[in-house]
């Protein structure tokens, strides 16, 4: 059985076509939900990639300034320890704490994280992906009075 010219080239053609990869066109997102789950972390690292607009997260059901999730703490140490800074903006018409060890326990959870990630590297290049963006953790009051984080924003870090 031998193979003529013009089905050689069917052939031909259609091992080029399987080998090209596929490119992504879907556009990165500036605003996400968080889930903890893995889904999160690449759809938040290729929404942070060749992104230079603020990235924010929204949250399903509230959670309070001392529970962050750990997957979304390890997001905020790792742009910490690649040159953001992490800030903590208070409700609206509401004064600032003036003894800054109110606000200690949310960052006790990410001093642990930041030591567990020295020297780790994830698949996603989460290190790639959050360089150079600051941190903003905006609170806000539900009803009942109680402090919530309303979202997180990776915002990039201006050039001076």
């Amino acid at each position: 059985m031998l193979i003529n010219r013009s089905q050689l080239l069917v052939i031909l053609i259609v091992f080029l076509i399987g080998g090209c990869q596929s490119v992504d066109l879907t556009p990165t997102k500036d605003n996400l939900t968080f889930v903890d789950a893995k889904s999160f972390d690449n759809e938040f690292a290729k929404s942070l990639v060749n992104n230079n607009t603020p990235i924010t997260i929204d949250f399903y059901a509230p959670i309070t300034p001392n529970s962050i999730p750990p997957r979304l703490e390890k997001w905020m140490a790792m742009a910490e320890t690649e040159g953001g800074k992490i800030s903590v903006n208070q409700p609206p018409n509401e004064l600032a704490p003036k003894d800054p060890l109110i606000l200690l326990g949310l960052f006790t959870g990410l001093w642990e994280v930041i030591n567990k990630l020295r020297g780790q590297k994830d698949s996603y290049s989460m290190e790639d992906s959050v360089k150079n963006r600051n941190v903003v953790i905006n609170l806000a009051r539900n009803p009942q009075g109680t402090l919530y984080v309303d979202k997180v924003i990776f915002d990039p870090i201006k050039a001076k």
